[in-house]
C-alpha cells in the first residue's frame, strides 16, 4: 500500500493521497472532461495519464468522471478548478 501511494503521489496529476482518497490535480479534471467529450474512455483517459488502474479501481474512473462531469455542466471549467468544498456551508451556527 505505501509504494502505491508514493507512485500515485509521483504523478503530475495528482495533489495529494491517503490510504482513503487521492485527490486530483484540477488541470486534470478538466482535461479529462474535455477528453472524455472527444470521445475517449474513462479508463483510457486514466490510463494515458499514467494511472494504474488496478490501484485506483475499474470503477474509479467512471465516478470520478461522472462527477466532474456534472461540475463542468453546471459551473463550467471553473468549477474544476476552484476547490468547491465547503462553499455552500454555513459553518457551525453561533450561539
Amino acid at each position: 500500500m505505501e509504494q502505491e501511494m508514493k507512485h500515485l503521489e509521483a504523478n503530475p496529476y495528482v495533489q495529494h493521497v491517503t490510504y482513503k482518497s487521492i485527490t486530483y490535480a484540477p488541470a486534470f479534471k478538466v482535461a479529462a472532461v474535455k477528453a472524455y467529450q472527444e470521445g475517449q474512455t474513462p479508463m483510457e483517459i486514466f490510463c494515458g495519464a499514467g494511472f494504474d488502474i488496478d490501484v485506483i479501481g475499474h470503477d474509479k474512473t467512471k465516478t470520478c468522471l461522472k462527477r466532474w462531469r456534472k461540475v463542468y455542466q453546471i459551473h463550467g471549467e471553473i468549477g474544476l478548478l476552484e476547490e468547491q468544498r465547503g462553499k455552500k456551508s454555513t459553518g457551525r451556527p453561533s450561539r
